[in-house]
């Protein structure tokens, strides 16, 4: 009995040594774990504006997640800076408050020239290219540097297949930039496809029914659709939250662009520089096939 009691009393400090590390794990996580709902900002263009409806949806019930702020444009993109310069945009957004985290979506109205004072760059030339991917660099950096955490959503599948060739290579720019920053790239194409990958306006539904998922423009969503294309972002969203990773140190954005050397200044031939409803747009016509008409349809075009 005497034994069985000296080994129990040798026991105490041990078991109170335990006890005293657990409560201060439990401290420490509480200390790591924000007490506060995570406040969520969603940029971008008029499926930002979808996407942002189908987050609210998705994470209604996840009580990490606090306010879902719609701050995304219609009409807006990151290749048209004279409509609205999306960088000064963001830069007055994020002087209104602070987001945990940003959901991006831009580049559906981005299948157009850049117009920079150096010039115009015709899409997907070099000039372009180099144009572009500061911009969505600076994009990322403005939010990081406010201590978000970026979550980049890629364009879906659309009906058009000229038009969807141009949001694969939009979306690679995208990815490769996001990654190399260490923001988060989202895809949509497979949540927006039928099985073998291509457009399809019914997709199923959670229950396995068909349900019609894209507008008539072949571009933009129903409400079904929006939360189908927002459930792969929600799903990232919170297994950032399950597990947290370390985020890496902001790297800020060059303030001027070093862009390649410019095409002539003024358009090229077959080009047209529009303006569609007090928006500037400068864009090369195709035709339904998806390539460039030659400069005599496309001033046949601009007399239409």
């Amino acid at each position: 009995m005497w034994g069985s009691a000296h080994r129990l009393a040798g026991l105490v400090p041990a078991i109170a040594a335990c006890v005293a590390a657990m409560l201060l794990g439990s401290a420490a996580l509480a200390q790591e774990t924000p007490s506060e709902p995570r406040r969520i900002g969603v940029f971008g263009d008029s499926l930002a504006d979808g996407l942002w409806i189908g987050l609210q949806r998705g994470l209604r019930r996840d009580a990490r997640a606090g306010e879902i702020e719609q701050l995304s444009e219609v009409a807006t993109g990151l290749a048209n800076y004279v409509y609205r310069d999306i960088s000064e945009k963001t830069r007055r957004q994020l002087q209104q408050g602070r987001y945990d985290v940003a959901v991006v979506m831009f580049g559906s109205n981005d299948i157009q020239g850049i117009r920079t004072d150096r010039g115009v760059f015709r899409f997907r030339s070099a000039g372009w290219e180099e144009v572009y991917r500061e911009r969505v660099r600076d994009v990322i950096t403005q939010l990081q540097a406010h201590g978000a955490e970026v979550y980049w959503t890629g364009l879906p599948v659309m009906r058009s297949t000229g038009y969807d060739a141009n949001t694969v290579y939009l979306n690679a720019i995208f990815r490769e930039e996001a990654e190399a920053l260490g923001a988060i790239f989202v895809s949509t194409r497979e949540a927006s496809s039928d099985e073998n990958g291509e457009y399809a306006a019914y997709l199923p539904n959670s229950r396995g029914a068909p349900r019609l998922m894209r507008d008539d423009d072949g571009i933009h969503f129903t409400m079904n659709g929006y939360a189908r294309i927002a459930a792969p972002v929600v799903e990232a969203i919170q297994a950032g939250w399950d597990n947290p990773r370390p985020r890496p140190a902001p790297v800020m954005a060059e303030a001027v662009i070093e862009a390649a050397e410019p095409e002539p200044q003024g358009l090229p031939a077959g080009w047209l520089d529009l303006s569609i409803n007090g928006q500037a747009y400068v864009c090369q016509p195709v035709g339904l096939d998806g390539q460039p008409l030659g400069a005599s349809a496309a001033s046949g075009a601009a007399g239409n």
